[in-house]
């Protein structure tokens, strides 16, 4: 008589122990040459926990115990970070979000019809154009909404966070990879929101970007109260420290145009130099 087999059978378990091997799978198949701050010398893909919780600022011991299955108030900003960290795709981040807090997260900045009415295939073309160059294009909020292949090789995370400022300032690796980060990128950065609101007052985009950056990072909130202003930032020439130049410090003078039949677009050219 043939041996029974008592048949096995799959035992649920609680979202935050789902979580934690999520968290491990999603941390262990990151490619540190990606992320600036990270050793580079690896024989095999993964960030440590330590390397995580600086990426994300929180302490290594908090986030060792989400790895652990402990329970803990997420909030949405950690979450973001996180999912840059790891490179989620749409659908992991979806997942992240609800083993964590139970609710979908909040979609991520969308472009307005006209600004993505502008993203043709001459755009297209004249993005390319810029070759070997980084080139993109953005909207009246900063929201990416174009851009050429060296300029995804330089800047990865822009499928995970497409809005530059929201990276800049929300993000602790923007801190590494813009070099003299509130002087040179920070206080700029801030004083062209400043001119982009008092052109457009109630464009809700640009009011929520305000918000979320002056909430989430108190220097950018003391860095405000400057009262500085700024148009743009055509021909300055700012140092970055990007994964893609393996930390080397590079110079680039950023050229700023903006489309006659768009002109709260941004056309932006990052052009390496010697300055």
């Amino acid at each position: 008589m043939a041996e029974s087999r008592t048949p096995t059978h799959y035992t649920p378990r609680a979202p935050e122990l789902e979580l934690a091997e999520l968290l491990v799978t999603w941390r262990n198949r990151v490619d540190p040459r990606r992320i600036h701050g990270v050793s580079q010398i690896r024989r095999r893909p993964g960030l440590t926990q330590l390397e995580v919780a600086k990426l994300t600022g929180v302490s290594r011991e908090w986030y060792g115990k989400l790895e652990n299955g402990h329970r803990a108030d997420f909030s949405p900003a950690f979450l973001d970070r996180l999912a840059l960290t790891f490179r989620l795709d749409p659908s992991e981040r979806l997942t992240l979000f609800l083993l964590a807090i139970g609710k979908p997260p909040v979609p991520l900045s969308v472009p307005s019809e006209v600004a993505m009415s502008a993203v043709d295939q001459p755009m297209r073309e004249m993005l390319d154009a810029q070759l070997p160059n980084p080139a993109y294009l953005s909207d009246i909020a900063w929201n990416i909404v174009a851009y050429n292949q060296p300029q995804i090789e330089w800047f990865p995370w822009i499928p995970q966070e497409p809005n530059l400022m929201r990276w800049a300032f929300l993000y602790p690796e923007a801190r590494e990879q813009l070099v003299d980060w509130d002087r040179a990128w920070a206080r700029p950065f801030l004083a062209q929101i400043r001119v982009a609101l008092a052109k457009f007052p109630e464009e809700q985009g640009l009011l929520n970007l305000r918000d979320d950056i002056l909430e989430g990072n108190q220097e950018a909130a003391r860095l405000w109260a400057d009262h500085e202003a700024l148009e743009h930032p055509d021909g300055d020439v700012r140092r970055l420290r990007l994964p893609y130049h393996e930390g080397a410090e590079v110079p680039v003078r950023i050229m700023a145009m903006a489309p006659l039949r768009a002109m709260h677009m941004r056309f932006i050219t990052l052009v390496p130099t010697t300055d």
